[in-house]
């Protein structure tokens, strides 16, 4: 089982969508980078992981026991 699954994730900000139906997964012992222009849902991608924020649409699982940290792009 994956670590962290996406299944059809939809995110949008106003009429933007960022995620557009993604479908993503993490698997154990992987290493994964996130690279793309700025505005493109790299950040966002990252807070739904960390459950700092909720897709509109589609379906987010966490393999169970699984302890994820999130350090901001912007300090608060």
């Amino acid at each position: 089982m994956a670590l962290i699954s996406f299944n059809q994730v939809f995110l949008a900000y106003g009429h933007v969508a960022l995620l557009d139906h993604c479908d993503f997964a993490v698997e154990e012992q992987e290493r994964i980078g996130l690279i793309g222009r700025n505005g493109t849902g790299k950040s966002s991608m990252l807070k739904i992981i960390a459950k700092l924020e909720k897709p509109d649409d589609g379906e987010v699982q966490r393999q169970l026991g699984i302890q994820i940290a999130y350090v901001a792009q912007e300090p608060y």
